[in-house]
């Protein structure tokens, strides 16, 4: 008992330096966190399913510019050819 009579100001002064700088929260106070936390993510990030449909779609997407481009080279090189070609 007399250690703690000897060390009550130190104790006092971290009780009041927890409470004034709100090291414990309260359940109220954790709830009212998470959810600010849960709409914060929702508008800010996505799924991991979203992301990978979208990827996906995307990369077909880039698939399907790829064979066009190439459809459109071939085209390109048979038309140079015909025009190329003495008999025309």
């Amino acid at each position: 008992m007399e250690k703690f009579i000897e060390y009550a100001p130190i104790i006092l002064v971290l009780i009041v330096f927890f409470i004034q700088y709100k090291i414990f929260v309260t359940p109220d106070q954790m709830t009212a966190l998470k959810s600010k936390l849960v709409e914060y993510m929702s508008e800010h990030y996505v799924s991991e399913k979203t992301y990978h449909d979208n990827n996906i779609s995307l990369e077909n997407r880039i698939d399907r510019i790829g064979k066009d481009i190439n459809d459109v080279k071939t085209l390109l090189i048979s038309i140079v050819q015909w025009h190329g070609n003495p008999n025309n």
